[in-house]
């Protein structure tokens, strides 16, 4: 039988008594999470599950190719992304969703490594266990320079 890695994630969720929550790991600091300012009771400047979870894709590739870059030693000078998501009723149940994902990704390499950098893209793009986990169609648009 093979060795199969796992990795386990714990959150805490704590009720604020309206439509808001407190979210607690171990380590990291908490932070307030609740509906985007567009539903009842949302607020601006707190973050959403949906923002989070754009967050957290786009945290994931870049974490997927900067690991990728390292290994195959191309020097990553920087690293930024947009991120957006479309939520709206899935045709195959009705349900509300994200349905599309698009990311742009940008990225500085030392000079004369934008190849072998572009070459990681693939590997970043399935690596990446956040869009590994949605059905949303993710399209990206990756923007390799050198400098």
């Amino acid at each position: 039988m093979p060795n199969r890695k796992s990795f386990q994630y714990d959150v805490g969720v704590a009720w604020d008594g309206r439509r808001a929550s407190l979210l607690t790991a171990d380590g990291p600091p908490a932070i307030l999470s609740g509906p985007p300012a567009d539903f009842p009771m949302g607020e601006a400047e707190r973050w959403s599950p949906e923002h989070l979870l754009l967050g957290s894709l786009a945290s994931c590739t870049m974490i997927s190719f900067l690991a990728h870059a390292e290994h195959k030693g191309v020097e990553v000078l920087e690293y930024s992304s947009e991120i957006g998501g479309t939520v709206m009723r899935r045709i195959e149940d009705s349900r509300y969703a994200f349905v599309h994902i698009h990311q742009r990704p940008r990225i500085v390499v030392a000079a004369g490594q934008a190849e072998r950098a572009r070459e990681l893209i693939g590997k970043a793009e399935r690596d990446c266990f956040i869009s590994a986990s949605t059905t949303a169609e993710v399209q990206n648009d990756w923007e390799i320079s050198e400098r």
